[in-house]
């Protein structure tokens, strides 16, 4: 191969390493990292040929061990130097590799020679070039020391000492450290998960206290630059407000005062506050981070100005921020077209995105290092170092908890861990535990056939699909997650039970089922969620994930075309009724999308739905007369659980004048102990779930490697 050649318009330079070209009337150059020209010298040797990951990482790195965030990280290089934000010339073929489809022309190096260095004869006295030879030691080193002192090289970091913070009966949501260090703030969820309190931590005497004696549905907070005030957020009725609380020198509180309010939102981000009073947060007005459709704001808190730094669009879609604690740059996680996660970096002061590296597709939660040449990422299972020059190292420590919020302070990493044990219980109304593990055994989903049990386990430390037939107690690994990514989403079962569909972290794919082996048949020309199967064409109901509003679609598997539903998921619970007619449930109401007719209004308020195939279960609660009525006839305790109101009721399509008929007593026996737990009711089998969650407080100490 030349040591030239033509990309397009960009001329790569080998031996130099770099890639030139003109743009304004401008000659431009990059400098390449000898991976990234290393990698580029393979796909020219394999023109317009896909190469898989593997493939490229055999080549360029032949003693390493494979990993596909490195080849992910030299392709997102690559396409920087050529400014190819299309993905055009350097294109990714999914599931299969990379290929390099531009026009490549070589120059014939004729005339250029490499003349060889030759060291002239030295005719000076042994005593003059040694005064030479120590003077320019002597400068060397003193270049050496500036050098160091005033650029931040990115060390390797090693984890330990790990050291519990709290220990209580609650769940710590979301913890932030005083700027000093000494004080931790912390919210804590109470059992009733709506309800949460503000606590703060003396991390020198591990004394805790109260900051407010009103429970509410806190979000998250922040410490001002100073450690005499802090902000918090939380839900309202109308959306999302945001306080300033005073503290005393003991870190007591004083007074707290309503900054801003916003109606137009309903969900808003981990936030933060620079030493300019500005704060920065996401938020989106479909309460949740997986919506999607999010936007980056900056509020001035001495002006009350709002100002919008980021738009949803479908190209990036942050889910996280964290801000350095030198508050000049913003780094925000989010995903690009393609459902993969990037790291970019914000600078404040100029309002200007540059993208540090691709990932994978897992979720992530960050924080800053303290020197702020490097990120702490989080996947809810490892901690993984980047570097802002985009080398991604992955760090000591590994959880089969679901570890977030990371946060380093002076030489130490605080962050949550959460705990989590779910079952899977059957029922012909006495429960009986089917699927019992140390760990998370969530979204169970019983076959047509009422034989089977698909479910999702997190028992082998992530999300793993499996299928256990109920009589035998037979068990089968469907889907095992070979890239170890986390999201991983509910199964769905066909009308002939030979097939599931499921979604991880937003690639779908469909699991055929054999008697005695099973493969796996991914939707590569979709990013989406599914969410039914329809009855009568073989098409899947999914959520598109490729658009910021999580639009419905109905994909048709045998022409793979997608068709657009017109209708946004939102928090709507959506199946298909035995006309594939589009139905939704949320807020207690039940929509028929495709009559657009009302189901069940005046039903008071409707808690869960469980569709059957010629109508559907559903939980009302009693009527607010009906719980007075008892009020005064029955001596009843304050304190009676919602589940004691809850009654098992049935719609049938056909005969909907029968509806609002409660079932029989015995049901209902059942239902005053179980009914909050119901996943899923297919005739007279019922699933039920058995949760108990913990999340406390965890510090780890950081230590350079050298």
């Amino acid at each position: 191969m030349s040591a030239k050649f033509y990309v397009n318009d960009f001329l790569v330079d080998t031996k130099r390493g770099v890639v030139s070209y003109s743009s304004n009337n401008r000659d431009e150059e990059v400098v390449l990292e000898p991976k990234v020209m290393a990698l580029l010298k393979v796909l020219v040797k394999n023109h317009q040929q896909v190469l898989s990951s593997e493939e490229l990482f055999e080549q360029v790195w032949p003693n390493g061990i494979y990993s596909p965030n490195s080849v992910r990280r030299n392709i997102a290089l690559l396409r920087q130097a050529f400014l190819d934000e299309q993905k055009s010339i350097v294109k990714t073929h999914p599931k299969r590799g990379y290929s390099l489809e531009a026009d490549i022309r070589f120059v014939e190096n004729i005339g250029e020679k490499n003349e060889p260095i030759r060291c002239q004869k030295n005719e000076k006295s042994p005593l003059v070039f040694f005064i030479a030879l120590l003077s320019f030691c002597i400068i060397g080193i003193v270049l050496f020391g500036y050098y160091y002192q005033n650029i931040n090289v990115p060390t390797k970091t090693r984890l330990a000492n790990l050291m519990p913070i709290t220990a209580s009966n609650g769940s710590e949501r979301y913890m932030q450290v005083s700027p000093d260090g000494r004080f931790m703030a912390f919210i804590q969820s109470t059992q009733d998960t709506q309800k949460r309190v503000l606590l703060i931590k003396d991390l020198v005497t591990n004394t805790e206290w109260m900051l407010n004696d009103e429970s509410k549905a806190y979000t998250y907070l922040a410490w001002e630059s100073h450690s005499n005030s802090l902000i918090y957020s939380h839900k309202t009725a109308k959306g999302i407000e945001f306080v300033r609380l005073y503290l005393n020198k003991q870190h007591k509180r004083i007074s707290e005062s309503v900054l801003f309010s916003r109606n137009d939102i309903s969900w808003n981000s981990v936030f933060y506050i620079d030493s300019k009073q500005q704060l920065f947060y996401l938020a989106n007005q479909n309460g949740s981070e997986h919506s999607r459709n999010v936007s980056l704001y900056k509020h001035n808190l001495n002006t009350g100005l709002s100002e919008t730094l980021l738009e949803p669009n479908d190209g990036f879609k942050p889910y996280k921020i964290a801000l350095s604690s030198k508050q000049n740059k913003l780094a925000l996680v989010g995903f690009n077209d393609e459902g993969v996660t990037q790291v970019k970096l914000l600078e404040p002061s100029n309002e200007t995105f540059t993208l540090v590296a691709e990932l994978d597709r897992n979720w992530y939660f960050l924080t800053w290092f303290d020197e702020e040449n490097s990120l702490l990422l989080s996947n809810g299972s490892q901690l993984k170092q980047l570097d802002l020059t985009g080398e991604l190292y992955t760090l000591d420590y590994r959880s089969y908890n679901f570890l977030v919020y990371p946060q380093i302070v002076a030489d130490k990493l605080y962050f949550i861990e959460a705990k989590s044990d779910e079952d899977i219980l059957l029922t012909r109304f006495d429960s009986t535990k089917i699927i019992d593990s140390n760990t998370v055994d969530m979204m169970p989903a019983l076959s047509p056939d009422g034989t089977r049990i698909a479910y999702i386990s997190l028992r082998n430390g992530l999300p793993q699909l499996f299928i256990k037939h109920i009589e035998s107690g037979e068990e089968r690994l469907v889907f095992q997650n070979e890239e170890q990514e986390f999201a991983l989403s509910e199964p769905i079962w066909d009308k002939s039970a030979r097939r599931l569909t499921s979604s991880v972290n937003n690639k779908p794919f469909i699991v055929e089922l054999e008697k005695n082996h099973h493969s796996i048949n991914w939707l590569e020309t979709i990013i989406g969620v599914p969410k039914a199967w329809y009855h009568h064409s073989n098409a899947i109901l999914m959520v598109n994930k490729s658009t910021h509003n999580d639009a419905l679609i109905r994909f048709d598997l045998s022409h793979r075309v997608s068709t657009e539903l017109n209708v946004d998921l939102a928090k709507k619970r959506v199946f298909l009724d035995n006309n594939d007619d589009l139905i939704s449930f949320e807020n207690g109401k039940i929509l028929n999308h495709s009559s657009n007719a009302s189901l069940l209004s005046n039903e008071g308020l409707i808690k869960g739905l469980y569709p059957q195939q010629e109508g559907f279960y559903y939980l009302k609660s009693q009527s607010q007369s009906q719980s007075q009525s008892q009020s005064q006839s029955q001596s009843q305790s304050q304190s009676q659980s919602q589940s004691q109101s809850l009654k098992l009721a049935y719609y049938r399509y056909q005969h909907p004048e029968q509806t609002g008929t409660i079932l029989n007593n015995d049901i209902q026996i059942f239902c005053s102990e179980f009914c909050d737990q119901i996943s899923e009711i297919k005739g007279n089998t019922i699933l039920l779930k058995d949760i108990s969650n913990s999340a406390d407080i965890l510090r780890l100490e950081l230590k350079n490697i050298i």
